[in-house]
């Protein structure tokens, strides 16, 4: 029975892995399943279980700088690859806006666009140094499920999309991510420098709301393809529909318990300081 199953799940890969992208053959071990997945399961226990377990005793690390240093090259990484992509697709590559379907061509645009993203795939990676700096200064509260998910998530996506639909409607997307990623850690950077940059941080709930209609939007371009034929594989459409439904779920589950509930709790307290005090 066992051995019937495990050759029934190795036929199902065999046949999945066919439809992967073939240009990509050779480019090197990030682009391969026995690499990616055994480095998520790296990630999500240093993160949770092996990084807390090794700072347990340790003192937190002071990394300003190299925070400091992250965030604006992450935010500058982000610019570049829209940029990039743009040019490429929406802003000059004739991308249609409604529906684009994929191509997987060796002309000299569909082969850029290839390689844009197998290099963006490292900027995803290193967005993990979020997760240890976080727990080299042993602020584990953040280190939330929502945080490990959703930078897990977004690796596996850039993996997955690279190696079955680098272009096409899955593009604008990733641009209008991009977009949000170099407000985020312009965001990140400028809260960095410390307090005399927090008075001008007030719209820091705005970006989980930014971040939310993001998912909205994306959404619901990509379910164009499911009810409009332009060469975009509908199962593709499915697959990016549920990772975002994901998403959608665990942003507003945290804009929720962390504004929202808050407010309510402020409110409470409020109400009960306002009520006059019996002798």
């Amino acid at each position: 029975m066992a051995a019937s199953v495990l050759a029934s799940a190795q036929d199902l890969y065999r046949y999945v892995w066919s439809f992967r992208d073939t240009r990509i053959d050779g480019w090197g071990l990030v682009t391969e399943g026995r690499f990616i997945l055994p480095l998520l399961v790296a990630y999500v226990y240093a993160a949770k279980i092996g990084g807390p377990r090794w700072m347990k005793d340790r003192k937190p690390y002071g990394l300003r700088y190299a925070i400091l240093a992250y965030n604006i090259a992450t935010a500058v990484a982000n610019a570049y690859f829209f940029y990039r992509y743009a040019r490429l697709t929406y802003f000059g590559g004739g991308y249609s806006f409604l529906c684009q379907g994929i191509s997987r061509g060796t002309d000299e645009q569909s082969l850029a666009i290839l390689t844009l993203s197998y290099w963006y795939l490292y900027v995803r990676i290193a967005d993990f140094l979020d997760t240890f700096f976080f727990v080299a200064r042993k602020k584990f509260s953040q280190v939330s499920a929502l945080h490990v998910i959703h930078h897990t998530l977004v690796v596996f996506s850039g993996w997955l999309w690279l190696n079955f639909s680098n272009d096409g409607q899955i593009l604008l997307g990733l641009l209008i991510n991009q977009a949000v990623h170099v407000i985020m850690y312009m965001y990140y950077f400028l809260a960095a420098l410390g307090p005399v940059t927090h008075p001008y941080l007030w719209w820091k709930k705005y970006l989980t709301t930014l971040q939310i209609i993001q998912f909205i939007v994306v959404l619901g371009h990509i379910t164009i393809p499911i009810f409009y034929d332009c060469g975009y594989p509908k199962t593709l459409a499915f697959l990016a529909i549920a990772q975002l439904l994901l998403g959608l779920v665990l942003f507003i589950n945290f804009y929720v318990q962390t504004y929202t509930r808050r407010k309510t709790v402020e409110k409470n307290l409020d109400s009960t300081d306002a009520k006059p005090k019996q002798r």
